[in-house]
């Protein structure tokens, strides 16, 4: 662990990204591992491992990233973020927990089954990117160029959570996005605000446009966005109930006097796994300095993201989008496409997504928690949908962890403890017949 995260791997400024695929491919290898460093132009390599059962029967692939989030704010660190401290056994510093203290622990459950027994209970294949905190531009390519590579059964993926008292989550599943940079000019150049008498703004143009795409209720109105969406299963929705849910805490924490439409918590919880989003990330045009500037901007931008829900296909609502705007009097606006991704899930009455609740159980003594989907958004769809693999998120981090924040760490206690849940999941997957 201390080996890896003292190593830099900053993929939003390529700093050392290439020379931790390197060490990665290594701690393959001293493993046992047979490994391969796949490269694309342009592209952090891939590093992938194999390490084959004596036994035939399945094969599970683990899916973890090496590149980590940059380390700014330094002045906040307590300890330097890329050499790794232990105190109070707890070890502190970049990547830790964020992925790289997953990524060590899935190499150290397989490492255990081979010390122990000589053999694992089934076939198992890693995946390991380097570009994940900058949107795994170039993953599909790598599955497109090699896709035997990364055929498997099943899937457990980068991240796991462990909250405060000690009860694990299982996370079968990740939101969808659409994210969009939308650009409106009106003048060839910035004018004196004095002409605003006669020339167009596209400030005022833009707040017209962003005031058709949404309703009071945060209903988006762009005709068929939610075709083919779907309530939850009651059975789902008895997961969901027992899902716990601290709505106080997220208003606090945010300072938010109510939710969104004056959500009770029941449909705050709900929306957070089931309802598509519209939300402006930035905007920005004009004079934003201090002081003063009269000025009619020429030109505004805005970044937008839309989460979505499993039944909705990106591709067709970007389309949808564009055809609403120019319906509107908007053909003009250009929709500059970011990044895009289904959304994914795998039920919770699916064999692995058991496997996984049961290890849990056995390892913690308690029921975990099962969430049906994240809010956030990752690369999953790839392999679910391609391979159709289940896929649940377990692993070794806390809830309160500080990933992405100054002083991100994980207990050594947690790493043990979900290590051994791993690994029973592991051997109750191995001996379940095919789905």
């Amino acid at each position: 662990m201390v080996r890896l995260a003292s190593q830099k791997s900053v993929s939003a400024r390529n700093e050392g990204v290439a020379e931790c695929a390197v060490l990665v491919e290594k701690m393959l290898k001293e493993i046992g591992a047979t490994t391969k460093v796949l490269k694309l132009d342009g592209a952090a390599p891939l590093v992938f491992g194999e390490v084959r059962s004596k036994k035939p029967g399945r094969t599970l692939l683990f899916y973890n990233h090496y590149d980590v989030q940059p380390e700014e704010p330094l002045e906040l660190w307590k300890s330097p973020p890329f050499k790794p401290e232990i105190r109070d056994g707890v070890i502190y510093g970049r990547g830790v927990s964020d992925d790289k203290g997953e990524l060590v622990a899935r190499l150290k459950v397989v490492e255990a089954f081979l010390k122990a027994d000589g053999d694992i209970p089934c076939n198992v294949k890693f995946c390991f990117e380097g570009e994940e905190e900058v949107g795994s531009g170039h993953l599909g390519d790598y599955i497109s160029k090699y896709p035997e590579l990364f055929e498997a059964d099943a899937v457990i993926w980068e991240y796991g959570t462990v909250d405060s008292a000690g009860t694990p989550t299982v996370t079968l599943g990740v939101k969808g996005m659409i994210y969009v940079e939308l650009t409106l000019k009106s003048l060839s150049q910035d004018a004196h605000s004095s002409l605003a008498a006669i020339l167009p703004s596209a400030p005022w143009r833009m707040v017209r446009l962003l005031n058709i795409l949404k309703d009071e209720d945060e209903r988006i109105l762009v005709p068929g966005w939610y075709d083919g969406v779907t309530n939850l299963a009651e059975d789902e929705l008895s997961v969901l109930n027992a899902m716990p849910f601290d709505g106080d805490g997220y208003r606090k924490n945010y300072a938010a006097e109510k939710f969104t439409g004056g959500m009770e918590d029941d449909l705050a919880k709900k929306a957070l796994v089931q309802r598509p989003t519209g939300n402006i990330a930035g905007i920005w045009a004009g004079y934003t300095g201090p002081g003063s500037k009269t000025v009619l901007p020429k030109e505004i931008h805005v970044k937008m993201d839309f989460r979505l829900v499993p039944e909705q296909d990106p591709e067709e609502l970007l389309k949808k989008l564009r055809k609403y705007l120019d319906d509107n009097g908007f053909a003009d606006v250009e929709i500059k496409r970011e990044s895009m991704e289904p959304a994914a899930r795998t039920s919770y009455r699916d064999p692995f997504a058991q496997a996984a609740i049961v290890a849990a159980e056995k390892t913690y003594g308690r029921k975990p928690v099962v969430e049906l989907g994240s809010p956030g958004t990752g690369p999953l769809y790839l392999f679910t949908r391609r391979y159709g693999m289940p896929s649940v998120d377990i692993g070794v981090s806390a809830t309160d962890g500080g990933i992405h924040a100054p002083n991100e760490n994980l207990k050594l206690e947690n790493l043990r403890k979900g290590m051994i849940w791993i690994a029973e999941t592991v051997e109750i997957f191995a001996t379940q017949a095919p789905a």
